[in-house]
């Protein structure tokens, strides 16, 4: 991607153009940027009752994965575990374009936080965060996850 940059003393209003051939997660988090719309996830320290204590902002470049039990979806940071109040499909659509991909029917992996990818048998491949915590990436989502790397590695 190439990108000018203008200084213009003279201009009234400061704007930016964005020509792309194809709505890419880069160029959505660009627009997102200039617009200060990046997504948030509130939600609570996960040992606490969903009655008591603050609801807290969770940036989710924090966040490693996002993992759905017992109907209750919870984020892992490296400051703790915090119980988000949304689904995990719309964590899914929120963060598409911010580095995460759905790798199991219960899981989304932050792809920026994965320190190596170990194979393992039945094409099931382990993605081994920087924080020594690893999610397994089912096969039936491989393919998903696979193209999904390729996508952001174009990106970068």
């Amino acid at each position: 991607m190439k990108l000018n940059l203008y200084e213009d003393k003279k201009t009234k209003e400061e704007h930016v153009d964005v020509y792309f051939t194809n709505m890419r997660p880069m160029i959505r988090q660009l627009i997102d940027t200039v617009n200060s719309e990046r997504p948030m996830l509130s939600g609570r320290p996960a040992d606490e009752d969903l009655d008591d204590g603050d609801e807290i902002m969770i940036d989710p470049k924090e966040v490693y994965y996002l993992d759905f039990v017992d109907r209750k979806l919870f984020a892992y940071t490296g400051d703790g575990v915090f119980r988000v109040m949304k689904t995990l499909a719309e964590c899914e659509e929120l963060l598409w374009n911010y580095g995460f991909v759905r790798v199991s029917k219960s899981d989304l992996v932050n792809v920026f936080k994965i320190r190596t990818l170990k194979p393992a048998f039945n094409m099931k491949v382990y993605a081994c965060f920087d924080n020594g915590e690893k999610i397994c990436v089912n096969r039936s989502y491989k393919k998903k996850f696979d193209e999904y790397l390729q996508e952001m590695r174009r990106m970068a």
